[in-house]
């Protein structure tokens, strides 16, 4: 019997889908992956529509939760398909939320019809980097850093005098467009906003505004409250759950990448990295079974609970079957890697993720969502 499905992939911190209307000029939090995966479901002759779908950006993970709740009921009522739900990083606690016992009561009809759940690159058992950012307003002041490079390009002419000294980056960024210099995500917001109309930039001026406003999701996101959320939210009878695993290069700065302009985004990956404290007495993970340990110790390395993917600790991924192990970023595997120009490099983390990883990463996950049954054999690289 032919079953028809619906994949919904649910984005992660800052929750949008895509920034810009110039389909050329577009940045998409999935780059690349619904097209991917429409490509690949009509190879295989699979009946599959992909939904990328956003989520309130920094709140909470109950506000999240109804949120997709909210964005699936846009399509999940069109048919009788089988859902599927595929996460990534916060995104990933947003899937099983959706269909946990503990949402039931207000659960839509459709979740009934979720058969699997994937998690990639999830904070299961939480991040010490959220702990870092909860202390004495250090969240609102690292997110805002972070989509620093988007408010100077929205408002060049209202600069704030105490990110002068961030003005030579914004500088070097200019000038890396002017050399035709490999893409990263500054200078491609340098492009994408560079012929919006007032509208569009009045839309991202209130999409960021909420940025580092709304604490809720970092506090959610501590090891100490994902505890919580995991106690209290049970996987579902019915669901498969499997996970996508990622670790990247412990960071270095050689002296070649200190003369490039990838320099400030390095120096940027390597502190993150150093806040997420893979090592962390916070960090409490559960034994895992061989099978597990072996998976990512096949990739990954014996040392393998030292890893991070720049954001949350490796052996905080880990939820029901370990589908895949990539050596990557946080981003790589959203297509966010060093290969332009097609892809956009978002993390400069030195982890050599490119298209072959990406492809055979995103077929794992075909397989064990809407796959035929005998190809979920678990595999990693």
């Amino acid at each position: 019997m032919t079953h028809r499905h619906r994949v919904y992939l649910v984005p992660g911190f800052f929750g949008f889908t895509q920034m810009g209307d110039k389909e050329t000029e577009r940045i998409a939090y999935f780059q690349n992956v619904p097209r991917l995966l429409e490509q690949r479901f009509q190879e295989r002759g699979i009946d599959a529509q992909v939904h990328a779908i956003a989520s309130a950006p920094t709140s909470g993970l109950e506000a999240r939760a109804r949120e997709v709740f909210r964005e699936m009921a846009r399509t999940a009522n069109e048919d009788d398909a089988q859902l599927h739900l595929v996460g990534h990083s916060t995104g990933g606690l947003d899937a099983r939320s959706v269909v946990s016992p503990r949402m039931a009561r207000e659960a839509p009809d459709f979740v009934k019809r979720v058969r699997s759940v994937v998690t990639i690159a999830t904070p299961h058992y939480g991040t010490p980097l959220a702990s870092f950012s909860n202390q004495g307003g250090v969240g609102k002041t690292l997110l805002r850093y972070l989509w620093l490079f988007t408010f100077l390009t929205l408002h060049r002419k209202a600069m704030p005098l105490r990110t002068a000294a961030l003005q030579a980056c914004y500088w070097l960024v200019l000038r890396s467009e002017e050399a035709k210099l490999p893409p990263n995500l500054f200078n491609q917001i340098v492009r994408l906003t560079a012929d919006l109309s007032e509208n569009e930039r009045e839309e991202l001026i209130q999409f960021f505004s909420q940025v580092g406003e709304n604490q809720a999701l970092i506090q959610d996101l501590m090891p100490l409250s994902m505890r919580a959320f995991n106690a209290n939210t049970a996987d579902r009878e019915g669901v498969r759950y499997g996970c996508v695993v990622t670790g990247a290069p412990p960071p270095s700065l050689s002296l070649h990448l200190l003369l490039t302009t990838d320099a400030l985004l390095h120096g940027l990956f390597a502190f993150l990295y150093a806040k997420s404290a893979p090592l962390s007495r916070e960090l409490q993970v559960p034994e895992r079974t061989p099978a597990q340990t072996q998976a990512l110790q096949d990739v990954l390395g014996r040392r393998f609970e030292a890893k991070s993917d720049g954001i949350v600790p490796s052996r905080s991924q880990v939820w029901g079957e370990i589908l895949h192990v990539a050596t990557a970023d946080h981003m790589d595997v959203m297509g966010h890697f060093d290969q332009p120009p097609e892809y956009i490099s978002w993390l400069k983390s030195g982890s050599h993720f490119q298209e072959p990883q990406f492809q055979a990463m995103w077929e794992r996950v075909i397989d064990f969502t809407v796959g035929d049954a005998s190809t979920r054999v678990a595999r990693v690289g």
